[in-house]
């Protein structure tokens, strides 16, 4: 499994919608790799994982096929916010 970057863009899937973010985060807990994403409605989302199994999960057929493709790019200005250190703290 690829792991995704802090300024990558993904797709976040939630029960009824998804939405598009960027990797602030990663984090590594019971051997399972976890994310901190910061959606584009500036709602961060911590410790969320690539498990389909969850109701919250980043989604990696759909950022595979949109995101890594070009075809979407998050709004949320990632090098901005790191350089002048706007980010938000989500360490769990």
């Amino acid at each position: 499994m690829a792991l995704y970057k802090p300024g990558q863009t993904v797709i976040v899937t939630t029960e009824d919608k998804n939405q598009v973010g960027v990797i602030i985060g990663h984090h590594v807990f019971n051997k399972q790799n976890l994310y901190d994403v910061l959606l584009e409605t500036r709602s961060a989302i911590i410790m969320i994982s690539t498990a389909s199994s969850k109701k919250t999960y980043i989604n990696k057929t759909l950022t595979a096929k949109l995101c890594d493709t070009g075809i979407i790019e998050t709004t949320v200005p990632y090098k901005t916010l790191l350089a002048e250190d706007m980010l938000p703290i989500c360490y769990s």
